[in-house]
């Protein structure tokens, strides 16, 4: 019995590759893409790290000079200003939206666009405490690492999409 459920899982298997059936996030980068030298602006080596371990995942191999086979990607991270959404005075609670934006621009090694600049945005709605300040900063730091990675994916997305 354990043979049978083997087999009917392998032939299962074979059957959906054939098909072209991939699982979400394993399409690799085009192959014009597959060598980048990367360009940041506005990061610190956290946000850095995380963006050349996507883009490593991706299938890229990230040069740390610009080369006349690598492509140049130019991203700049930027900090939106903190809206107040609401603000309620009995229970010290406060809405707050934070948002990031990337810009970001690709050009082959002679510095020719391969695409348009264009920029990503993303925004989250955060409730804080002012009664609990050390958890209020802990989850706007959460927020704010999701809002990056949630970047970074967007940005490796339309890089695929080129």
């Amino acid at each position: 019995m354990p043979n049978a459920r083997c087999l009917i899982l392998l032939l299962l298997g074979l059957v959906l590759t054939g098909c072209g059936f991939r699982l979400a996030g394993t399409e690799s980068l085009p192959p014009e893409l597959a060598r980048i030298h990367l360009v940041t602006s506005n990061f610190n080596k956290q946000q850095r790290d995380v963006l050349r371990k996507r883009l490593n995942q991706a299938g890229a191999q990230l040069v740390e000079q610009a080369a006349s086979d690598a492509v140049q990607l130019r991203v700049n991270l930027r900090v939106l200003p903190t809206m107040r959404l609401v603000t309620s005075a009995s229970s010290g609670r406060t809405v707050d939206r934070l948002a990031r934006s990337l810009n970001f621009s690709i050009k082959d090694g002679a510095g020719n666009p391969l695409a348009p600049a264009r920029t990503l945005t993303r925004q989250k709605d955060i409730v804080l405490d002012d009664d609990k300040l050390l958890s209020s900063s802990q989850e706007r730091r959460n927020v704010i690492a999701d809002l990056e990675a949630a970047l970074f994916d967007q940005l490796v997305h339309q890089l695929k999409r080129n």
